[in-house]
């Protein structure tokens, strides 16, 4: 976990734009469709877990008003981006299987595309049901390991030789090598879901994207 957090920290300046350019810009699309599908919350509590430069957070507080929308992410320097986006993000250098927030205080768990990278899943998943609120959402938009054809083409044959030689050049570093490698070596979606039931929450709703190339997993805490 610490040299992930070290390969997170040095990529944290060109870290938006690789993705953009990776998704060709759909990462934004992507965040906006997940937020539209959650319920509107007055004076809402939003933790954005492995939140890295705030995106997901502020996607989220374009279609809604959050009393708190605090970033918590293993990385110092990802967070020192987000600063500077939003000076109404509260940021919090966190361990997602250690979130220092007291149970049943958040309304909203937010991650995208980062649970793939916790090696302990099942306790961030026991973390995320503990400081939601009972009726509190998880929302995910992640890359799951690819089961249907056009994932499959794109994380086995297209994405090991594209994503990695384009992360080179624009940062000069291999992290992008990773990234193809952690969502080939990652559950499904349909694992995920049993993962997330496992720990107490109730499915609400799972959408693929793109042909399955991310995917949209919202549970409930009851």
């Amino acid at each position: 976990m610490h040299k992930i957090r070290e390969m997170f920290d040095q990529i944290h300046k060109r870290y938006d734009l690789l993705n953009h350019l990776m998704s060709a810009g759909r990462d934004i699309a992507w965040r906006k469709a997940c937020c539209k599908r959650l319920p509107q919350k007055e004076n809402a509590v939003v933790l954005d877990l492995c939140g890295g430069t705030g995106d997901f957070s502020l996607s989220f507080r374009k279609g809604a008003a959050p009393k708190l929308s605090l970033v918590g992410d293993f990385a110092e320097k990802m967070l020192e981006v987000a600063a500077k986006k939003d000076a109404n993000l509260k940021l919090v250098q966190m361990d997602a299987t250690k979130i220092p927030i007291a149970d049943n205080s958040v309304d909203f768990v937010l991650n995208g595309f980062g649970m793939r990278n916790i090696q302990e899943l099942d306790m961030a998943f026991g973390e995320a049901f503990r400081v939601l609120k009972p009726g509190g959402y998880f929302a995910t938009l992640d890359f799951f390991k690819p089961e249907k054809t056009i994932s499959k083409l794109f994380y086995q044959r297209i994405a090991p030789l594209a994503l990695p030689f384009a992360g080179m050049i624009l940062s000069k570093h291999n992290a992008y090598r990773y990234l193809v490698l952690s969502i080939l070596n990652f559950i499904t979606a349909k694992e995920y879901v049993a993962k997330a039931k496992n720990a107490g929450f109730a499915l609400r709703s799972v959408k693929a994207l793109d042909g399955g190339l991310a995917h949209i997993v919202i549970c409930e805490k009851k």
